[in-house]
């Protein structure tokens, strides 16, 4: 099975920039990428996936960030799973709340390219 990398934000342009960045380590990881812009979706999808890695937004319609992490947190086998919130909402209150909820990390947008192909390149290892 291949590992599969969640991206989940509700804007799609920063979908493709996420994707086209870890297409980059695609041919040198045998790595893939599912892409939502719903958080309910990318649940139902954990459901019955288990990403090896998530990228998450914050402010989202109807199950924001926060939420999503706190129900994968719940899902059997998904507990450890590396979550990383990626938001332009930089307060302390918002990266508080993502990591007492189950966030590994906490990026500020705009994400420095450079850092985020380091980042998942050592999440994938």
């Amino acid at each position: 099975m291949t590992p599969t990398i969640l991206l989940l934000d509700d804007e799609r342009d920063n979908l493709i920039i996420l994707e086209n960045v870890i297409k980059q380590l695609e041919g040198q990881r045998g790595v893939s990428t599912v892409s939502f812009t719903s958080g309910r979706d990318a649940l139902g999808w954990c459901c019955e996936c288990a990403p090896v890695l998530c990228l998450v937004d914050y402010k989202m319609p109807g199950m924001d960030g926060l939420d999503f992490i706190s129900a994968v947190r719940k899902l059997p086998g998904l507990e450890t799973v590396p979550i990383v919130m990626i938001t332009g909402k930089t307060g302390e209150k918002v990266r508080a709340c993502a990591l007492a909820r189950g966030a590994t990390e906490f990026w500020a947008k705009p994400v420095d390219l450079e850092r985020l192909r380091r980042k998942v390149t050592a999440y994938l290892k």
